[in-house]
């Protein structure tokens, strides 16, 4: 671990989604980091390109306590992608770095699936902003159902492939996010998972 594990213990909420986003889904993923971290709530996702990188931004953005949280699928001091260099090094200043791999680790595709379960065991609830018909922000939305983690989904316009995932997990009885009072309405009505003791993790703070 890098940063503070102490926000284990405040609200959580995951933002995922897919890495080839629309204009929307940028918008939107940055819109919904900007209003739950305003509102004091931690966002937990997977610092990858596209919704999981915008959303941390407005994190970032937010005058308020909500803090990102990031679940990596590499050692810590191996930044994949490398873009995201800055936005690993503010995350772990003012948030929490994560990760079950040891230093030096390289982010091999097997271990992207392991990182989504970690992300969707974190959160109180999993919000899904765009996917594809298949990917991994999907595999954390069913890792999410496995562990009763309430699962909403940002509508899209139909026949958009980027709108495909999450019109389907409407459809499959998602709550649709169309802000993120949406979420934090969700969240008021969910308090089962709202804290984890961070001795749980055996993690290392640096």
């Amino acid at each position: 671990a890098r940063g503070d594990v102490g926000l284990l213990t405040g609200r959580r909420v995951g933002v995922v989604g897919t890495r080839h986003t629309t204009t929307a889904g940028r918008e939107a993923a940055r819109a919904i980091g900007l209003g739950l971290g305003a509102a004091g709530v931690h966002v937990v996702s997977g610092l990858a390109r596209g919704v999981d990188g915008h959303v941390h931004r407005g994190v970032l953005a937010a005058e308020g306590e909500g803090r990102p949280i990031g679940i990596v699928a590499s050692g810590l001091d191996v930044v994949y992608p490398r873009e995201h260099r800055d936005l690993w090094q503010a995350t772990a200043n003012c948030g929490l770095l994560l990760s079950e791999a040891p230093p030096g680790t390289r982010p091999e595709p097997f271990r992207f699936p392991l990182r989504n379960r970690i992300v969707a065991a974190l959160s109180e609830v999993v919000v899904v902003v765009e996917s594809r018909e298949k990917g991994g922000s999907l595999i954390t939305a069913a890792q999410a159902v496995d562990r009763g983690v309430p699962v909403m989904a940002v509508p899209g316009p139909m026949g958009k492939r980027a709108s495909t995932g999450t019109n389907q997990l409407l459809c499959d009885g998602a709550a649709p996010v169309t802000s993120a009072d949406d979420v934090l309405t969700a969240l008021s009505f969910h308090h089962g998972r709202s804290a984890v003791h961070p001795a749980d993790l055996r993690a290392r703070q640096r």
